[in-house]
Formats: C-alpha cells, sequence, structure tokens
C-alpha cells in the first residue's frame, strides 16, 4: 500500500482533550508531521489501509487526503502562441 498524507480534524468537543486524540491517532498508524492544537487539526502521513481505523478514533470528526494542485506553467512569451504580429501591412 501506498502512504498518503492527510489532515485529521477533532471533534468540537473533544478539543480540550487532543493529547489524547492525538496518541490514538499515533497508535492507529498516522506518523504526525504538524500538530495544531490551536485549531484542532493534525497534520500527518499514514498507510492507505490504515484509513479506516484512523478515521474510527474517538474523537476524530474527519480524515481529509491532501490535496494536489497541477498547474500549467505560464509561456515566457505570456498568453497565447508566443508568435507576435509584427506585420502590419496586413491591417
Amino acid at each position: 500500500m501506498s502512504r498518503i498524507r492527510l489532515t485529521v480534524l477533532l471533534r468540537e468537543d473533544w478539543r480540550d482533550r487532543y493529547p489524547l486524540v492525538l496518541e490514538a491517532c499515533r497508535q492507529a498508524g498516522l506518523e504526525v508531521e504538524r500538530e495544531l492544537g490551536a485549531i484542532g487539526a493534525i497534520a500527518g502521513s499514514i498507510e492507505e489501509d490504515r484509513l479506516a481505523a484512523l478515521s474510527a478514533v474517538e474523537g476524530v470528526s474527519a480524515v481529509e487526503r491532501e490535496r494536489m494542485n497541477f498547474t500549467q506553467p505560464e509561456s515566457p512569451c505570456g498568453p497565447g502562441d508566443g508568435k507576435q504580429d509584427d506585420d502590419k501591412s496586413t491591417r
């Protein structure tokens, strides 16, 4: 299986037990990369086949996979096909 990056969100009523949920997530297989206790979130990665165990941790409201944004690099010539219309004789 492959490892996936994700964010775990805690239930609002469990934020005061953040350390307990954090440890339970680790026990479920989460490799913690960032602890975001102030907003009730944990960022990390886990083997894909462990997602169900992570989602079942008491106090977890959601498990969100990291989203990848792919954009096309801009052309060095700017928008269009890169050709300039310098022939003014056709106008």
